[in-house]
């Protein structure tokens, strides 16, 4: 009887106990809400720049913050912060750590909306596969506000965002000659690493694409863009100028020969892309053509977009697949050499 009695006044005062132990922090967190990442270089140890974008359901009060952790438990690899700088939205202040980076608001609070927060100079880990990042907002007692999750994917060539839960594919696939696109019918093999013009004859126009395939379940859809390193060039540092006649245009034209003037280089041979996908921001119509603005990340063409969750090559053509076309011309005046450039694609993807 007396252990009963004992054993009855130990569950009493371990109830009191448990009945002022407050619930956890965040454990009445709201959802981030239209959560992505864009990243400028997906290729694993990288340097690249991270474009967050969010939207809050709760004003972050003063003394608050927001936190974003991209070391997580359980990634393939670890992320560089040690050199990365960022920009706050609001009047957050900025700061780095080993495993994230957080944005202080010292001088007061953030109403609730659409957010973007940059981080730039982080370096990505050397191993391929899939990324968790969390993104927190919390007030001044450190109680968690808002919560949310992305996933980015480490592809060579292919940068990928997702908010969790998310499913994302995204491939680039090579297409054979005699293959038919818009514009006509390919003459040009590529693969998905490679497009090989081979021994290119001047006056002759080559033509060759590749297929990009998209599947995820985002809400808002999803773009893809390309990038490339530099013009076409050659050891002796001769270039293949852009579409056309190396004149940069930010609207698509017929396609043209190369002048071929004496003494003006830029004229000799150039080279072009387009979409077959109507959807994207520039209007490419059924054979019109356009030369990257630039090199590097900074200049990216749109070549794939949707508005809607897609399925790949179950889809429609124009939503969850399309063809994206590259088109050479030289003249008798271009120097002989064996030419090269990168192409990058970047697909990001809006839940």
């Amino acid at each position: 009887m007396q252990k009963i009695k004992k054993t009855l006044a130990l569950i009493g005062i371990l109830s009191l106990v448990l009945s002022v132990i407050p619930l956890s922090p965040g454990s009445e967190a709201a959802q981030l809400m239209q959560v992505s990442d864009t990243i400028t270089d997906s290729k694993p140890g990288a340097t690249a720049g991270h474009t967050f974008s969010f939207t809050t359901q709760t004003e972050i009060p003063t003394n608050g913050k927001i936190e974003i952790m991209f070391n997580v438990s359980g990634n393939p690899g670890t992320f560089n912060l040690s050199g990365a700088s960022g920009t706050c939205p609001g009047s957050g202040i900025f700061s780095t750590s080993t495993n994230g980076v957080t944005c202080t608001y010292n001088s007061g609070s953030l109403a609730t909306g659409t957010k973007t927060l940059t981080v730039n100079n982080v370096v990505s880990p050397n191993a391929t596969g899939s990324y968790l990042l969390t993104i927190e907002t919390k007030n001044s007692s450190n109680q968690r506000l808002d919560y949310g999750e992305a996933r980015i994917a480490l592809v060579s060539g292919v940068t990928v965002t997702a908010h969790v839960p998310a499913l994302l594919t995204f491939e680039v696939k090579g297409l054979p000659a005699a293959t038919t696109v818009e514009s006509g019918t390919t003459n040009v093999t590529s693969t998905a690493t490679a497009i090989d013009f081979g021994t290119v004859n001047a006056g002759t126009e080559y033509l060759t694409a590749q297929k990009l395939v998209v599947s995820t379940n985002a809400n808002y859809g999803f773009s893809v863009k390309v990038w490339q390193n530099q013009n076409l060039t050659n050891a002796m540092g001769n270039d293949i100028d852009r579409f056309k006649d190396g004149v940069t245009s930010t609207n698509p034209q017929a396609w043209a020969s190369p002048t071929a003037t004496p003494g003006s280089e830029n004229t000799y041979g150039h080279f072009g892309l387009r979409s077959d996908d109507s959807d994207v921001e520039k209007d490419y119509g059924t054979n019109l053509w356009i030369g990257f603005y630039g090199d590097g990340p900074v200049f990216q063409h749109e070549v794939l977009k949707s508005t809607r969750p897609t399925a790949g090559e179950g889809d429609s053509q124009g939503y969850g697949w399309d063809y994206v076309e590259y088109k050479l011309q030289i003249s008798p005046l271009q120097e002989a050499g064996d030419y090269s450039n990168i192409l990058t694609y970047v697909c990001t993807p809006t839940y």
